[in-house]
């Protein structure tokens, strides 16, 4: 191992407060107890915090060896206590005040010039409880901010499952379908053979029986928010909205059974910060709501089809039998260039309406009602022709 030149400042600084220990041959293991963990520059405080070494030591813990902990009245002076670092930088697990850790000694970073120069690191919290919430033996305070909540329990676990679990209602399930257990296993219902794969990811069950230890299992309807990738499950998702466009084959989330990913909450929010949100189906797109669909852009919204299909077309509406419409609608600038055609041929009718006369033999009769009806059809056209002007939309435009 290589030091960077430039770090004698951090090195110094990172020193602090750690128990130097030799390296033997064979790493050896501790049981210890945690008073501490530093967080952040205030928790548990600034002067553990700068103890550790500032923001280079987060995560370490401050512990005594757990037999000795035992003799330990109520408070303890926290510089009495040892210092350990995660023995994993990836992963952050950090344990509760009062949690109790496997502790092991191993190199630091001045070990290659000196055997003694060694370090312990911590390897997790040792599950006294079997509880992914707290494993404190006997604690009344976790930590600053930690409060337990009544309602935590480990997730339901099946053969061969993976399971990941937050320490408040969230967790990841790498699991499969399990037939034999489909009466509390929703995603193995549909009569699937055992083994294939399901993902599920859910931020927050729901206990309903808080007087119980029955551990949690995943119930779609009812988690606050959940993502669902299967590959041959159905799912009891009871969507929020029903599909209402009878022409629409799609099936719902229920019914299918092949690969799909089902997101799930109270709100779903899709935002790109920068470019484009792309959505693409092989086959249908199914938008519903119980409500009101809103499309809003600052430019233009634009509704395509296929042009080198013939029978392409943008349909609006349903008709009563549940069939497509076969109304075509007018297209603007062409039916307005029509009415205006129409409304002059009628301008000029009118002029020659005005000057209509009878023939007699006392020579040419003006026909007065004629003539009067003649200015009031031009004055009719003329106002029709300025009414024209406004009837084409400057936000919708079709082909």
């Amino acid at each position: 191992m290589v030091i960077k030149t430039g770090l004698s400042q951090f090195q110094s600084s990172i020193s602090q407060g750690f128990l130097s220990v030799s390296l033997p041959n064979t790493a050896t293991t501790q049981i210890g107890k945690v008073f501490g963990v530093v967080l952040n520059e205030n928790t548990p405080s600034k002067e553990q915090f700068e103890r550790v070494g500032g923001w280079s030591g987060i995560g370490a813990i401050l512990y005594l060896d757990y037999e000795a902990s035992k003799t330990q009245g109520g408070g303890v002076d926290l510089n009495r206590c040892n210092v350990a670092l995660p023995l994993d930088p990836n992963l952050k697990n950090y344990p509760l005040v009062g949690e109790t850790v496997l502790l092991t000694d191993g190199p630091s970073f001045q070990s290659q010039f000196s055997s003694a120069a060694g370090r312990k690191y911590y390897m997790g919290t040792i599950n006294v409880w079997n509880n992914p919430q707290q494993n404190a033996p006997f604690s009344t305070t976790l930590g600053k901010t930690f409060v337990e909540s009544a309602d935590i329990r480990p997730l339901l676990p099946f053969e061969g499952d993976y399971i990941i679990q937050g320490r408040k209602g969230a967790g990841i399930r790498f699991g499969s379908t399990v037939p034999l257990y489909s009466n509390v296993s929703e995603w193995s219902r549909n009569g699937r053979p055992s083994g294939d794969p399901i993902t599920i990811i859910v931020n927050g069950y729901v206990t309903t029986d808080t007087g119980s230890l029955t551990p949690n299992i995943e119930e779609i309807n009812k988690e606050m928010s959940s993502i669902y990738m299967t590959s041959t499950q159905t799912i009891p998702l009871i969507p929020g909205a029903t599909i209402v466009n009878p022409i629409n084959s799609a099936l719902e989330p229920n019914q299918y059974i092949n690969s799909q990913v089902i997101l799930n909450s109270d709100r779903v929010t899709i935002n790109s910060k920068k470019d484009e949100v792309l959505i693409f189906a092989k086959t249908d797109a199914e938008i519903s709501a119980n409500n009101v669909i809103n499309l809003n852009a600052s430019n233009y919204i634009h509704l395509n089809i296929e042009s080198k299909n013939p029978n392409s077309k943008i349909l609006l509406g349903t008709k009563a039998n549940n069939t497509v419409p076969d109304e075509p609608v007018l297209l603007g600038g062409q039916t307005h260039d029509l009415l205006l055609e129409m409304c002059n041929t009628l301008r000029r009718l009118a002029g020659y309406l005005a000057n209509a006369n009878a023939v007699s033999s006392d020579g040419a009769i003006p026909v007065i009602a004629v003539q009067d009806g003649a200015d009031q059809l031009l004055n009719d056209v003329t106002n029709l022709i300025n009414k024209l002007g406004t009837i084409q939309s400057d936000k919708v435009f079709t082909v």
